[in-house]
């Protein structure tokens, strides 16, 4: 931001474009687009503003179609008993249903944008003994 900003302000005051490259050890089309960018808003213009990143892997239509998905069970979505709702299960989903390949870390990402958990859920016992699990500490389900 120094360097456009000193170009910037050695163009206004006369200086031409290659004594500012050599000044600022930068090269003449650098300091022609620094220039233009810099002459219509001032030296706002010049200000690096939030960069977007990269876009979204899974588009907005298909993440309309997971949300009510991801609330059902992996069995309703064919995974099978012993499948829990963890990121490999979302992974081999977005994979099979719509050709998507994610790594876990983006998988987890992705769930974490919608306000999903990419964890095995704690097994609770339903009918545990309620003094029993204080003694152990674990909260019970009630």
């Amino acid at each position: 931001m120094r360097v456009r900003l000193m170009a910037v302000r050695l163009v206004w005051e006369g200086y031409p474009a290659t004594a500012v490259s050599d000044i600022l050890e930068i090269t003449g089309e650098t300091v022609r687009s620094y220039g233009v960018s810099g002459n219509p808003g001032g030296p706002g213009a010049l200000m690096s503003g939030k960069s977007p990143g990269k876009p979204p892997k899974i588009p907005p239509e298909i993440v309309e179609q997971l949300c009510p998905r991801l609330q059902e069970s992996p069995q309703a979505a064919g995974y099978g008993e012993s499948a829990n709702g963890d990121t490999r299960v979302f992974q081999a989903f977005l994979h099979d249903r719509y050709g998507i390949p994610m790594s876990r870390a983006g998988c987890t990402q992705g769930l974490h944008r919608h306000g999903f958990r990419g964890t095995r859920p704690p097994y609770v016992l339903d009918q545990a003994d309620p003094i029993k699990q204080q003694v152990f500490g674990t909260p019970c389900k009630n």
